[in-house]
């Protein structure tokens, strides 16, 4: 029967992992299926390097146990301008309280990188911290009402960390129950509960004004003496104030006309609030506090307590950014407690500094300005105060791009910016919706330049400005990896943490499945290459003992190892919970330049320490250095079925023409050294098991020839040619054909394509 062939060659097999595509029209350059392959941007696959400790490592008491490790809070950070130095950069390494200080420019961070650390007492235990940095400053939120700001003492090398609270001006003010107070803003009663004594002084009434003798009074005794009834929640005490017409020589002064009070009757606006600045989140022990300390300050005003609802929002900020020079701040519980009627719901607010010149500013979330005051009551760009983002629920971070702050929260994502396209300022901003995919968590958003990543219940999203300059939110899995990402679990999606390696432009996510510290316990790497689009995937095997955790990335700056090829042996068990970026160059077998260092905590019985590894071993083992044998990190490989443009007719491969870079250089005994490998085999008719009959066996597709110049045992390996090229005999038949590579243990492989002819029947 007459034959018909169809050549295939494959050598830009960049489009990465994709689980979308229908078995009838796979992307002839995308893989099914695949793991602890590098991608790189050329189309060629490289085995990864195997995760091992950084050379001359030390090894860090953080004076927890495996046990309080497995349920403690982590995070880490990186603090730019530690002191208001451009160029000092610290890592930030939390543990419960403990928060862990590494100097980014050191080689080694775990010894001399080692900067100290410090016991945050005032923040609670197993909760994930929230990180900013501003004037040199570090400042920590962890859903509590007290803000923690770290600062560094370069002279001594020592932290230390002092605590504030949120405050703002007091524009809510309290109910009076039972009232006419709350139904009628125009109401003037003749009972004076303490609740609307609050309320006047908080709008103007708060400073003695002089009588008629002037004599300095309470403006509200003087009102009620006149008129007999108080003042209503719409007036202020600026309208009954006039100068006293001189009389001969005496001083002229400005005095209560009480009569003028009345001819403003009718008047149905309230009066602006927040003479008293509180504390945002203990709203009704702070209106005592400052109600008491204004009596004090005003003898003339009388009373000086004031019996008030409790009117708590339990809890605090749990994210924190730095934005336009201000801090901002959200996360807050809905729930209040001990409230009123006039009691916020803070948890769609957004709070933010006012312009931080100083410290002191980093929680004072007000205008400096009096609202109530006759004179400075403008709203002025500098100030601080807060933003309510209607429909928002549940925030759980803050990012900035540009000129946008993005409020990411569990049912969507709005934006912050300046109004008119100027900067963020307290009297100029607009907020506005840019997507209905919430984020899951603040660990797994990674901010790119122009762009922000991540992870929603349904997808992996990006955030970027438009052909318009607006901002646009589009889906990264919904036609590459969705099914992969659908099937890990809610609880990993949760926790995942990911950073941008900024040398090799790629996105990281660490994902963890499993009981850690168990043998169920797996550590996944998802990787996204920005330059390709394309998602890639590696797992960081269990170590000996299941002591091994991997449970973070983070950024910083690239090192030189020298040799990459050299496998650094040490001894030690540890546990991997995060990752630093420092840098890959394109080929990291060439040059050693590094772009990622992971945190990893070390287990000494049930006691834990820190260090620090990376991907760095030769021989692609994972933790070698602790038992001098290490686990292989496998990789595999599986292409989706090929047709040939028709899924009707039997076919059939002749001969696979595999092509891989060379890596062997020289020879020890006549022993090539630095071999490659790579298992090959033929998949038929979109079989997906070997029940099926159409898996052929593995067979060994890298070959090498021992050059003839090679004469004595340790002769240099060079036989004039970069690639390896064989040629394989392939069996088997079917309608569509799937080629699957694994790699060998201990041995590289470096994949640059494979041409094929698959000849047809010419009918079905």
């Amino acid at each position: 029967m007459p034959k018909k062939g169809s050549r295939v060659e494959i050598n830009t097999f960049i489009q990465g992992l994709i689980t979308e595509a229908s078995p009838l029209n796979f992307p002839a350059n995308a893989s099914l299926d695949e793991d602890n392959f590098e991608l790189n941007r050329d189309g060629t696959r490289d085995r990864r390097l195997g995760m091992d400790f950084e050379p001359n490592f030390s090894l860090i008491d953080i004076a927890e146990t495996t046990s309080s490790v497995s349920t403690a809070a982590l995070n880490t950070f990186k603090w730019y301008s530690v002191n208001g130095l451009t160029s000092k950069e610290f890592l930030v390494a939390q543990v419960n309280r403990k928060i862990f200080f590494f100097d980014l420019e050191r080689t080694v961070l775990s010894d001399e990188g080692y900067k100290g650390t410090v016991t945050l007492s005032s923040l609670p235990e197993n909760v994930r911290y929230s990180f900013a940095a501003l004037e040199g400053k570090l400042v920590v939120a962890a859903g509590t009402a007290d803000i923690a700001v770290v600062a560094y003492d370069e002279i001594l090398e020592t932290f230390s960390a002092s605590y504030s609270r949120l405050t703002t001006r007091d524009s809510w003010g309290v109910q009076v129950p039972s009232s006419s107070y709350e139904t009628d803003v125009s109401f003037r009663g003749t009972s004076l509960p303490i609740e609307h004594r609050y309320n006047l002084q908080n709008q103007s009434w708060g400073i003695p004004r002089k009588n008629k003798a002037g004599t300095l009074v309470n403006p509200v005794t003087q009102y009620f003496t006149d008129l007999a009834v108080y003042p209503s929640n719409s007036e202020v005490v600026w309208t009954g104030l006039q100068y006293q017409p001189i009389v001969g020589a005496a001083d002229p002064f400005e005095r209560m006309y009480t009569n003028l009070y009345t001819e403003v009757l009718g008047s149905s606006l309230k009066a602006a609030k927040g003479y008293f600045v509180i504390d945002a989140l203990a709203r009704g022990t702070s209106r005592q506090a400052v109600y008491a300390a204004n009596s004090t300050k005003y003898p003339a005003l009388g009373t000086t307590t004031a019996a008030l609802p409790d009117d708590t929002t339990p809890g605090g900020a749990t994210c924190l950014t730095s934005f336009a020079g201000r801090v901002f701040y959200a996360g807050f519980s809905g729930a209040v407690e001990d409230g009123d009627s006039r009691s916020p719901v803070l948890s769609d607010h957004v709070m933010f500094s006012k312009l931080v010149r100083s410290p002191e500013d980093i929680t004072k979330c007000y205008s400096d300005g009096d609202p109530t005051s006759r004179e400075s009551n403008d709203l002025v760009d500098t100030d601080g105060g807060f933003i309510r983002i209607s429909g928002a629920n549940g925030i759980v971070s803050l990012q900035n791009i540009e000129t946008h702050l993005l409020v990411f929260a569990t049912n969507g994502v709005w934006s912050i910016s300046g109004g008119s396209d100027f900067g963020f300022s307290a009297t100029n901003y607009k907020v506005s919706r840019v997507s209905v995919f919430g984020s899951l968590s603040d660990s797994s958003v990674v901010r790119e330049g122009g762009r922000i990543f991540y992870w929603a219940e349904d997808g992996i999203y990006v955030i970027a400005k438009n052909q318009y300059g607006e901002l646009s939110v589009e889906s990264l899995t919904k036609t590459t990896i969705q099914t992969l990402y659908e099937n890990i679990p809610t609880a990993s999606k949760t926790k995942a943490i990911g950073t941008y390696d900024m040398f090799t432009k790629k996105l990281r996510w660490i994902y963890k499945e499993g009981a850690l510290f168990t043998p169920a316990s797996v550590t996944r790497e998802l990787i996204f290459d920005l330059s390709l689009n394309a998602f890639y995937t590696s797992t960081i095997k269990r170590a000996p003992g299941n002591v091994i955790e991997v449970m973070g990335v983070f950024p910083s700056a690239a090192f030189n190892t020298g040799s990459a090829f050299e496998p650094v042996f040490v001894g030690t068990d540890a546990v991997l919970v995060g990752t630093e970026q420092v840098g890959f160059s394109s080929d990291i077998r060439k040059s050693g330049i590094q772009s990622l260092r992971y945190l990893t905590f070390q287990s000494v019985g049930s006691d834990v320490n820190i260090t620090f590894a990376y991907y760095q071993d030769s021989t692609f083992v994972d933790w070698y250095s602790l038992d001098n044998v290490g686990v292989d990190a496998k990789a595999f490989l599986v292409t989706g079925s090929q047709t040939a443009g028709d899924s009707a007719i039997e076919k059939q491969i002749p001969y696979l023409i595999m092509h891989f870079r060379r890596t062997e250089i020289n020879v020890v005994d006549f022993i090539p050294e630095r071999q490659s490998s790579c298992f090959a085999r033929s998949q038929w008719n979109w079989a997906d098991s070997a029940v099926s009959g159409k898996w052929s066996p593995l067979f060994q597709a890298y070959r090498y020839r021992q050059p003839r110049f090679v004469t004595g045992p340790n002769d240099d390996y060079d036989n004039g040619y970069e690639t390896v090229v064989t040629k394989n005999k392939m069996r088997g038949r079917g309608k569509a054909f799937a080629l699957y590579l694994e790699t060998e243990a201990g041995k590289d492989c470096r994949i640059l394509g494979w041409s094929l002819t698959l000849n047809a029947n010419t009918t079905t």
